[in-house]
């Protein structure tokens, strides 16, 4: 079977279980724009004699002239809503500019041609003099919605990315302690340094590099986990260190049954930063319910960064007969916490599937990284 993460649906689950998806988590702008449109519409319908109109419409061909006029303006508002929302997070600003632009074009021509259908406006001009005249007025209309849209979104945007990172700091510490217990408890620890004090008791030349590991380690834990992103290659050396205090667990026939291969493109282990310990829970994973005396490979870890930063991570571990189909115990944080930090940390930039058979486990996880150490 296959599970995956959808994150705008789960952040809407979560927030308000008891309405449906397509609705918007934050509605107020578009109820904002709703009462600007009626308060226009109602304007006019109490403002229409004087030099403007010639004569009072009735009420339907007023109605209907409203409906489409508030069609073309709501197409030009949430033009600008979605182009914005696409095009402004990925800086590509000319094509934004270029978008806009048409759009209003656009929004002016329609609404000319729906002003000199229903004849609206000063009738003793000439056409063309009409049509130059709505010109200069819905161009700059156009503009104001333009306008109007923008900043609606940029706020709705602000306010997300607010309560984002109000989560991510309540979400960070749970998840450092988590991290801490799976990764630091002392049952690895105590096991760890008993590996150690074997080695010395032996004199084995791998003690000094057990003891540089498992120091490392609880550096990297205690010390740079706090920041937001750390260098790729530092993630590695990370996962390196735990493989390595791990393979002293196990027996020497059983340690080259973990395999860890790595393919970046040149320099993306120091362009392209990402959040730490986000790839150790499912190596920890693999550890705690993998068959570590299954045939090579009992685990498998491969890790693939092109020169766009897609990051692609790929852990799969043997499955004894006798094992539970369950990756994760009941009650356990390590993958809730993980997909929670995947849906604050990356949104809409990755995807978490986990598959399972009989023979294996095999858990892929896709990150869009970006060459910056703003990564929301």
């Amino acid at each position: 079977m296959s599970l995956s993460l959808s994150t705008t649906a789960a952040v809407h689950q979560r927030l308000r279980p008891w309405l449906p998806a397509w609705l918007p988590l934050r509605p107020w702008p578009h109820v904002v724009w709703l009462a600007l449109l009626l308060f226009t519409d109602f304007q006019l319908w109490y403002g229409q004699f004087g030099l403007y109109y010639q004569e009072t419409e009735t009420g339907w061909h007023f109605l209907l002239k409203a409906l489409w006029v508030d069609v073309v303006d709501c197409a030009l508002f949430y033009f600008n809503w979605i182009v914005l929302s696409r095009l402004l997070p990925a800086r590509r600003l000319v094509l934004y500019a270029g978008a806009v632009v048409g759009g209003v074009l656009v929004f002016a021509a329609l609404r000319i041609g729906l002003s000199v259908f229903y004849a609206e406006g000063v009738q003793q001009f000439k056409l063309a003099e009409h049509v130059r005249m709505l010109s200069n007025y819905h161009l700059g209309l156009g503009l104001l919605i333009i306008i109007l849209s923008g900043s609606l979104r940029l706020a709705v945007d602000y306010l997300e990315e607010r309560d984002n990172r109000r989560e991510l700091q309540a979400q960070h510490l749970v998840t450092e302690l988590s991290l801490l217990k799976a990764q630091v408890n002392p049952h690895f620890l105590f096991n760890t340094l008993n590996n150690i004090y074997a080695l010395t008791l032996q004199h084995s030349p791998r003690a000094p590099e057990a003891v540089l590991r498992l120091s490392e380690i609880m550096r990297y834990v205690l010390y740079e986990s706090g920041a937001d992103t750390v260098p790729l290659a530092r993630e590695l050396t990370h996962l390196h260190g735990f493989l390595e205090l791990q393979r002293l667990r196990l027996p020497s026939h059983a340690a080259a049954t973990v395999q860890f291969c790595t393919t970046l493109a040149p320099g993306a282990d120091y362009v392209f930063p990402i959040a730490p310990m986000l790839l150790l829970p499912l190596v920890e994973n693999a550890f705690k319910h993998g068959h570590l005396l299954a045939p090579a490979p009992a685990i498998q870890l491969n890790l693939e960064v092109d020169a766009a930063g897609a990051l692609c991570f790929t852990v799969r571990n043997a499955v004894a007969a006798s094992q539970a189909a369950s990756l994760e115990a009941p009650g356990g944080v390590g993958l809730p916490n993980l997909r929670r930090r995947l849906a604050l940390l990356y949104p809409q930039r990755h995807t978490l599937t986990i598959s399972t058979t009989e023979q294996e486990y095999c858990a892929t996880l896709m990150v869009q990284l970006r060459p910056t150490a703003v990564i929301l």
